[in-house]
């Protein structure tokens, strides 16, 4: 069976940085039933209508249908997934909320999140639809392909720096991101096993671990020597995840550049103590446990 695979993160939390890394191993693959390569597609314009009615390809349809709608959602499994005999691999890492240059058109960004804390954000009707509904979108995909998530997890106070100057500043923006927070804890603790397979539908990248930056300036050699290590590991857990045989790539990470935002310099101290109580709030929720 083919796979979808959604890296799942807020805003922040380097699907940029993530996503050439399970591309190019993806690619890497050979099934072992077939001896071919596996067809990998990235941010395929066919599901990206098909979860967020985005621009592009629109399967003769004048107006969006509904995403669990069994017409579209057989166009879209025609497209990415065609029965050719060989295995195919469609990963999207649209981040939410989804603000940036890839616009959506199912489930807009609402301005008035900034206004709302945090629950009444994740109990918002729009919220759940935006980018895409998560529950909608499992269980209409479910049955054609292996829908995985890879949830993406930086440090919270990172996570708010990068984009520190949305939604009427860092307050506002932290309100947002703990809101969908929330919303994806309580999506994936009911989506911890796979229910026709029994395995697991996500798991968790700690994408701190992955950055040399955050490694000590007093034993540079000896802590770039624990990233690599840590790097390789990440690789063999995704891959082991995901039920792909070959477990090593050694040039996954070369397209791979460190964050260079420093919450420290950002942040007023009495700004970082109100964050910090933010990221206090989250404690039990997020990251979640697998």
């Amino acid at each position: 069976m083919s796979n979808i695979i959604y890296l799942l993160g807020v805003e922040g939390t380097m699907h940029h940085g993530i996503l050439p890394i399970v591309e190019s191993l993806a690619a890497r693959q050979i099934d072992p039933l077939t001896n071919t390569t596996y067809n990998v597609h990235s941010r395929s314009k066919a599901l990206r209508y098909g979860l967020f009615a985005s621009t592009g390809q629109r399967f003769g349809f004048h107006e969006p249908p509904p995403m669990d709608d069994p017409r579209l959602v057989e166009k879209v499994i025609s497209a990415i997934c065609p029965n050719d005999g060989r295995k195919h691999v469609v990963i999207e890492a649209a981040s939410f909320p989804c603000r940036g240059k890839f616009r959506v058109s199912r489930g807009a960004a609402s301005r008035a999140w900034s206004k709302m804390s945090p629950e009444e954000i994740a109990e918002s009707e729009l919220a759940m639809e935006h980018p895409t509904n998560l529950y909608k979108f499992y269980d209409a995909y479910h049955p054609y392909a292996d829908i995985k998530f890879i949830v993406l997890h930086r440090p919270f106070l990172e996570t708010i720096a990068s984009h520190r100057t949305w939604d009427d500043g860092p307050i506002g923006h932290s309100n947002i991101i703990r809101g969908f927070l929330i919303l994806h804890s309580r999506f994936l603790n009911a989506h911890r096993l796979d229910y026709s397979s029994g395995e697991k539908v996500w798991t968790v990248v700690f994408v701190e671990k992955l950055s040399v930056r955050n490694s000590s300036p007093w034993y540079k050699w000896k802590d770039r020597k624990i990233v690599f290590e840590a790097r390789q590991d990440m690789i063999r857990h995704v891959a082991t995840f995901l039920g792909w045989p070959l477990l090593e790539c050694t040039y996954c990470f070369n397209s791979w550049v460190d964050s260079k935002t420093d919450y420290t310099k950002v942040f007023e101290p009495e700004l970082l103590q109100t964050l910090n109580e933010h990221m206090e709030s989250l404690r039990g929720i997020w990251p979640p446990n697998e």
